[in-house]
């Protein structure tokens, strides 16, 4: 009877013990977990904001090349009687949309188009450079070098996000082939057009990093509503 005593007493001592330490490494592991948590909000945190930094100065050096653009080879033509390229696609969307976009779907959009623009500024580059004393060339290297560095740190963000499979698609959206005319005045006006729709996109790309690097800093996440509404497109 002693025995049978002193064998559940030990039973419960060790028990307990035992209890206890798995409880203080299961604290310990969510500490760990927090930690991770924390520090991995830091880096995207940081990242966008170099990616926001970066994408007001292409959006900043693409306005301003545009202008030249247009004063040097298009002096006095209105952009709205250019014609329209359908191989451009819409950036536009209506302010409840945006809003509600998740940031998974925000990033992959960004990483999905990014290189669309960058193939499309490289052939623009390369187009430039057959030129005799083209002052476009190194403005042109300088968007297409910057397009690239943007499009390497939002890999790196996707993979920090850790994002859903359907987000984490390799494929992008297939550069467009310019065709270029024998009529340099109409390769002029494709040029600009191709400028105005990268201008478009960056600014719908520095809202967008804007709006990331706020909600990172927050810990707060959008509604998943999608439903259009009649607002002014962004």
């Amino acid at each position: 009877m002693h025995l049978r005593g002193t064998s559940l007493l030990l039973h419960i001592v060790l028990s307990s013990y035992f209890h206890a330490a798995f409880s203080v490494r299961l604290q310990e592991e969510k500490g760990f977990g927090y930690e991770a948590t924390l520090a991995r909000q830091k880096k995207l945190q940081k990242e966008f904001g170099s990616s926001l930094k970066l994408s007001r100065h292409l959006l900043q050096n693409t306005k301003t090349l545009t202008h030249l653009y247009h004063s040097h080879y298009l002096p006095g033509v209105r952009f709205d009687l250019l014609p329209h390229s359908e191989q451009l696609p819409s950036v536009s969307l209506d302010l409840r949309t945006w809003l509600s976009l998740p940031d998974a779907a925000r990033l992959s959009r960004i990483s999905k188009m990014l290189p669309f623009y960058q193939a499309l500024v490289q052939q623009l580059s390369d187009h430039e450079a057959i030129k005799k004393s083209s002052i476009f060339v190194s403005q042109f290297d300088d968007l297409s070098l910057n397009l690239r560095d943007l499009i390497h740190h939002v890999n790196y963000q996707i993979s920090l996000m850790d994002l859903p499979a359907e987000y984490q698609s390799k494929a992008t959206i297939s550069p467009a082939q310019i065709h270029w005319y024998h009529s340099q005045w109409k390769n002029h006006q494709k040029i600009y057009v191709i400028l105005r729709s990268l201008e478009n996109f960056l600014c719908r790309v520095t809202r967008d990093f804007l709006m990331l690097k706020i909600r990172v800093a927050k810990g707060t996440s959008f509604p998943q509503d999608t439903r259009t509404s009649t607002s002014q497109p962004l």
